[in-house]
């Protein structure tokens, strides 16, 4: 049978929230916190800095691709195999890269990382949508979205000082035996649903999905904003150093200024979610971004003029996420683990799209054309929601989603 929404209880409410939370927090943080780590680990597997960057893009590549298939796995077998799988492939993959002995067997390990990471986030988000009561669900949901900002803001520093005293395999082992914990604390608390089916429910809830237009309004929105994110995250830090002389070890307080306000917005996201008019809200909010997205690489700024820019881009920017997830736990029914992975692969899907393009614009034109490509794809993101993810469409996939898929 079902859980139905509001099955936990006063009591198991914190408890099984925070478990989730640090579920996410950690799966992120295990595929963030490579940045750092990255000079020691080339030395010690005798390759370069660039071929070891390889690593982050085959854990985010799988993370991208496993999403999609792990929300509808998680509809059709339930939520309690895939979040414990998850965290036991995310564990294995930090632990292995630890303990690599070669730079190949890095990468084959990276690449449980992002399995793990591409099926824990968003069973999370669905997890939430069917145990947790509605009232709750928008600041829940907040709280989850806000865990990849606080990866950032403490995850990653965490590591780097582990790393400085211990070495660059000491977070990765640290991180893969927390995940454990993790997959231990949630084995114990999440109930366990009976499958609605077999592998035909599973191919015709991604069918379902996929056919239906919205879908990809959501995930178009959801892309386009985080393209903007993914070029700042990635292009700030070389930024500051080439534009303003600023050495590696001085990006860190300027990043961190970004984080707090990366880490800040999914809170107002699930404030936004709550009002009647949230879809306009967040539309706006993404048509006003185009405005200190064009200063954060503007020539001529002040370094913290351009931090501060980039600061406020992430607040009105980021909340658009956690709206999107709101409407999904809402109205997704029996499929909103699917339209989660969808999310969740919009997100890594942007990151590498701004990271991407902007490395193109930086090497062609310079850091000057990043100010366009950040203005536009917040106003096709918000000119996307106005028209494509409003009101109307919205009632559309309520009312094909939320009654129980057949057998459920």
């Amino acid at each position: 049978m079902p859980v139905s929404p509001g099955a936990v209880t006063e009591r198991a409410y914190p408890l099984l929230l925070g478990s989730l939370a640090v579920a996410v927090f950690l799966a992120v943080t295990a595929v963030a916190m490579l940045g750092p780590l990255l000079v020691d680990m080339a030395a010690a597997l005798r390759t370069t800095v660039p071929v070891a960057a390889q690593v982050v893009t085959a854990a985010s590549a799988v993370w991208a691709a496993t999403a999609l298939v792990a929300g509808p796995f998680s509809d059709a077998y339930g939520r309690k195999p895939v979040i414990v799988l998850g965290l036991c492939s995310l564990a294995a993959g930090a632990l292995g890269v630890g303990l690599a002995p070669t730079f190949a067997a890095a990468v084959g390990f990276s690449l449980l990382v992002g399995i793990g990471g591409g099926m824990v986030p968003p069973t999370c988000i669905s997890l939430v949508g069917d145990l947790i009561a509605s009232r709750r669900q928008p600041m829940s949901i907040a709280l989850l979205t806000m865990q990849p900002g606080m990866s950032v803001l403490l995850g990653v520093p965490l590591a780097a000082v582990l790393s400085e005293y211990a070495g660059w395999r000491f977070p990765f082992l640290a991180v893969g035996l927390a995940l454990l914990l993790a997959a231990l604390l949630l084995f114990l608390l999440v109930p366990r649903r009976k499958p609605s089916a077999g592998r035909a429910a599973l191919v015709g809830r991604m069918r379902r999905v996929a056919t239906f237009p919205v879908t990809w309004y959501l995930a178009g929105t959801n892309i386009l904003a985080r393209t903007a994110w993914g070029a700042v995250i990635t292009l700030l830090p070389p930024f500051l150093i080439v534009t303003y002389g600023m050495r590696k070890v001085e990006t860190a307080l300027p990043m961190a200024v970004v984080a707090l306000w990366m880490t800040a917005a999914p809170l107002l996201g699930g404030r936004i979610g709550r009002l009647r008019r949230r879809l306009a809200v967040t539309a706006g909010l993404l048509l006003m971004a185009a405005i200190p997205g064009l200063g954060v690489f503007l020539p001529g700024w002040s370094a913290w003029s351009s931090v501060l820019a980039a600061g406020l881009l992430m607040l009105l920017v980021v909340p658009v996420t956690t709206v999107l997830v709101i409407l999904i736990a809402e109205t997704g029914g029996g499929s909103r683990g699917t339209f989660a992975g969808v999310i969740s692969s919009s997100n890594w899907g942007g990151m590498a799209a701004g990271a991407a393009i902007g490395g193109v614009l930086v090497d062609h034109v310079g850091y000057g054309a990043l100010s366009f490509l950040l203005a536009g794809a917040v106003l096709a993101s918000g000119l996307l929601m106005a028209f494509a993810v409003n009101e109307r469409a919205m009632a559309r996939l309520r009312d094909r989603f939320s009654p129980p898929p057949e057998g459920e």
